[in-house]
């Protein structure tokens, strides 16, 4: 039995956020949801907990031109994993099975050069953890991985301080800053396959709402999860079916306790 957290702001849960708590329970893992404020539509036995107390979480920081609080969830998961024991699981994120790992490396490369950090979990003692809670929210400077034009573009902009962190390029210290720090540390041998989580591409986001097009069949044999891309399948569901939920496709199997 693993012990998972994550982190939750905004509205009610959607289809996707209770398909994917609901697949850990369905594997018999613990999973908390972190948030700022208390939760009435958790699925039965999932907990959840004060975000704040990993970390202050009355103003969430967001990034500033997409508004998005990925930003606050990514400075949020790397606290978690230095204080507590639990694996950080994205809120869209199908189980497979349970995330006992039988290892405190869990990370999965999303592509051949880019490790993902929607299931993460590093030791304490890891190199990458300690560099990546080095990250505040009131960190200024540039990106560390940016090189050539790109970087010297950031500081000419930030008059050779650099930006605030929420002017950094979208993704910046999430999966661009996770595999910059593994590989520089050595720590990326750790990576388990593109198939362990992220077999389905993001480019093939809309085979988890068409009807029959995806089943638990289609998947890796040695895939832990899958990946559902919310943010992208929220925008195929909207656009493609008037935001809901298609009898029969993958989504709503997985949200049937059918995966």
């Amino acid at each position: 039995m693993a012990e998972l957290g994550t982190f939750w702001t905004g509205g009610p849960l959607g289809p996707i956020e209770l398909a994917s708590l609901r697949s850990f329970r369905r594997y018999g893992d613990c999973v908390t949801v972190y948030s700022p404020h208390p939760m009435t539509d958790l699925p039965e036995g999932v907990m959840w907990c004060d975000a704040s107390d990993v970390m202050p979480s009355h103003k969430i920081i967001l990034h500033r031109k997409s508004q998005s609080p990925a930003l606050h969830s990514d400075l949020f998961r790397y606290q978690l994993i230095e204080k507590t024991n639990k694996i950080w699981v994205d809120l869209d994120i199908i189980a497979l099975r349970s995330f006992d790992f039988g290892t405190e490396w869990v990370f999965g490369y999303e592509t051949p050069g880019e490790v993902n950090g929607a299931i993460l979990q590093l030791p304490k003692s890891s190199l990458t953890l300690q560099a990546l809670l080095a990250v505040r929210p009131n960190t200024k400077g540039i990106p560390p991985y940016l090189t050539g034009f790109r970087k010297a573009k950031y500081w000419v902009k930030g008059f050779g301080r650099g930006l605030p962190l929420d002017l950094w390029p979208w993704g910046s210290i999430g999966p661009r800053l996770l595999t910059h720090y593994l590989a520089e540390f050595d720590e990326i041998q750790h990576a388990l396959p593109i198939s362990a989580f992220y077999s389905i591409p993001l480019g093939e986001t809309a085979r988890f709402a068409a009807p029959g097009a995806l089943t638990r069949n289609d998947l890796p044999s040695d895939a832990w999860a899958v990946h559902l891309w919310g943010s992208k399948l929220r925008q195929v569901l909207q656009r493609n079916y008037s935001g809901h939920v298609p009898e029969g496709s993958f989504l709503d199997l997985a949200l049937r306790d059918r995966i």
